[in-house]
């Protein structure tokens, strides 16, 4: 059997790409909210591939996240070989008009199930004698940008959260890096390419001219997930065509 991985926010954008770029070289297991999405997923890779497995589940629910993982796991027998954290949520405003809530519930999502899914792999990794972790952060927890402070915050304490568990897990042979997009063409994307002041200034920015695709993490991602970056960990690497730089 394949090795596994297991990537998070599979419905949309990101997620999707990677699903769709790794299932013919690993058992992917996709985790999603939304059911919709994952019928509409499973039916564009049933004719590809019957190695993967689509998981209804909110992430921010850590418990229930736990159980049905270690649950579908711990039926497989593949070595589970790496976790892409890619589910993520943004609010977009002045720091005054945010609600702590709104702040909160971005770092539940963005940070701390990342963190909680991260937990649940780690012994598996610990059983095959290492792994990989790929978190997706962003050009936001490097650079400032107006009205995404709740967001940066989580994206800044996921970079943190990838250096310390590279630091901690390299003797263990776990791999742990960030990837961190520029502006790309995801539904997140979308209000931003909706706003022409806010287009034209990410455009303005990117030294390449255009915004990202979706499908632009999966080179970078099947990379830090081989063997040839096996000696690549703690790295948080831009894919945001030179913002920047």
């Amino acid at each position: 059997m394949k090795k596994v991985i297991v990537i998070s926010g599979v419905g949309k954008g990101f997620g999707r790409e990677l699903t769709k770029g790794l299932v013919g070289d690993y058992h992917v297991l996709g985790l999603s909210r939304n059911g919709d999405d994952l019928r509409s997923l499973r039916e564009e890779l049933t004719p590809i591939s019957d190695s993967f497995g689509l998981l209804k589940v909110d992430i921010a629910d850590f418990e229930d996240t736990a159980e049905q993982v270690r649950h579908y796991l711990d039926n497989l027998q593949g070595e589970i070989h790496g976790l892409i954290n890619n589910a993520g949520v943004r609010c977009r405003g002045a720091i005054e008009n945010l609600t702590m809530k709104e702040i909160v519930d971005v770092s539940q999502t963005n940070l701390f199930a990342a963190i909680n899914l991260s937990k649940v792999l780690i012994p598996y990794f610990f059983e095959t004698g290492g792994g990989r972790i790929v978190n997706v952060s962003s050009i936001a927890s490097s650079q400032g940008l107006t009205h995404l402070s709740g967001y940066a915050v989580s994206k800044g304490g996921l970079d943190a959260f990838t250096r310390t568990l590279a630091v901690e897990l390299g003797n263990r042979n776990i791999l742990v890096n960030s990837i961190l997009p520029g502006f790309s063409k995801t539904s997140m994307g979308a209000n931003v390419s909706n706003n022409k002041a806010l287009y034209e200034m990410t455009m303005s920015n990117i030294p390449l001219g255009r915004w990202g695709e979706a499908n632009e993490l999966v080179g970078i991602s099947r990379f830090l997930l081989s063997d040839e970056a096996r000696y690549i960990t703690g790295a948080s690497i831009p894919v945001d065509g030179g913002w920047l730089a």
